[in-house]
C-alpha cells in the first residue's frame, strides 16, 4: 500500500501515449495557418476587439470570422460581447505565450556525427531498460 497521493504510477500504454500526441497534433494543425498564428501572437499580448484584430491580419471579414471560429472551437480563444462589440482573449495564455516565444526565434540546426548519434541511442536504450525494470 502506498501513502495517499503517492500511488505507484501506472505505465502509460503505447496506445495511450499515441492518443495523447494525436490530440496535440490536432491542436498544432489548427494553429498551423499563418493568419491564425498572427492572431494568436497578437492576442498573447492582450485582449483585442474584432476590428483591431482584423486590421492586423488584413484579410476579408468573412475569412477572418472563419479563422476566429476555428480558434474558438479549439478552445484557444474566448470572446466577450457588448452590443456590437466583440473582444477576444487567449484561453490558454501560458501555452500561447510559450509557443509564440518558441516559434518567434530562430533555432540553429545541429549536425552531429554518426558515431555520437549511435552512442547516444545505445545509452538511452540502456537507461530506459534499467528504469523500466525498477518500475
Amino acid at each position: 500500500m502506498y501513502p495517499l497521493g503517492l500511488e505507484k504510477k501506472k505505465r502509460s500504454s503505447p496506445s495511450n501515449r499515441m492518443a495523447f500526441w494525436e490530440k496535440r497534433a490536432g491542436l498544432m494543425r489548427l494553429m498551423s495557418h499563418p493568419v491564425r498564428l498572427r492572431i494568436l501572437e497578437t492576442l498573447s499580448k492582450g485582449s483585442r476587439c474584432v476590428k483591431d484584430l482584423n486590421s492586423i491580419v488584413d484579410i476579408e471579414q468573412p475569412n477572418f470570422s472563419q479563422h476566429m471560429a476555428v480558434l474558438r472551437n479549439a478552445k484557444l480563444v474566448g470572446c466577450h460581447k457588448s452590443g456590437a462589440l466583440r473582444c477576444y482573449y487567449i484561453l490558454r495564455p501560458s501555452l500561447m505565450k510559450q509557443l509564440i516565444q518558441i516559434l518567434s526565434k530562430e533555432h540553429e540546426i545541429q549536425i552531429r556525427s554518426r558515431d555520437s548519434v549511435i552512442r547516444e541511442a545505445k545509452m538511452t536504450a540502456r537507461g530506459e531498460k534499467a528504469w523500466n525494470s525498477v518500475n
